[in-house]
């Protein structure tokens, strides 16, 4: 609970006190890895105009940084978590357990609908899927499951996922088709593994 707080407060010390400059450029940089970029980039566009016009006024900046700022709380409601703009998210392959010496770590992924929900554990794939399968199912949250068994490495600048032997090379494409389609809908649901 006390995480959910510092982030919400978080958020709007950035949003009320970074620079117009940084706002503008840490949302679009966000936004154009995601499919609603094309949309948005003549917006983008008409608000770096108006910031490099010399002649703004203070009125002029404060109704332009409510718009950046209106903008990324629709962002947030949307499920977007722009603290992830700098995160690449990289599908690579298929690994073994070798991977482990890497410094890579087992995952199960279970897409219901909307919602993405994973493992971690120390037993091979299997086992942590029986365990995060019986857990939605408990929950009644196991609706229409598209479970995935992978590897994953995450430093602060990206999450590398790859398939298990468990995996099949169609259902690692599909996951690949949802990465490529929206990245950072992924990364968001995956952002606390560490």
């Amino acid at each position: 609970m006390a995480r959910k707080t510092e982030g919400a407060i978080s958020r709007f010390l950035t949003d009320r006190f970074a620079p117009e400059w940084k706002l503008l450029s840490e949302t679009e940089t966000y936004l154009s890895h995601t499919p609603e970029f094309h949309s948005d980039e003549n917006q983008f566009r008409e608000w770096r105009r108006r910031l490099q016009d010399a002649k703004i006024k203070d009125e002029g900046l404060h109704v332009l940084r409510q718009e950046i700022v209106t903008l990324r709380k629709e962002l947030r409601l949307r499920g977007y978590d722009l603290t992830l703009g700098s995160v690449q998210l990289r599908m690579e392959g298929f690994r073994n357990d070798d991977s482990l010496a890497e410094g890579f770590r087992r995952v199960v992924i279970c897409i219901c609908g909307p919602d993405v929900f994973y493992q971690t554990g120390q037993g091979n794939h299997v086992d942590i899927a029986e365990e995060l399968l019986d857990n939605l199912s408990r929950r009644r949250l196991l609706e229409r499951p598209e479970t995935h068994y992978l590897w994953y490495r995450r430093t602060s600048r990206e999450l590398v996922l790859s398939g298990s032997a468990t995996e099949t090379k169609e259902a690692f494409g599909r996951l690949e088709d949802r990465a490529d389609a929206n990245p950072l809908m992924l990364l968001s649901a995956l952002k606390s593994l560490s």
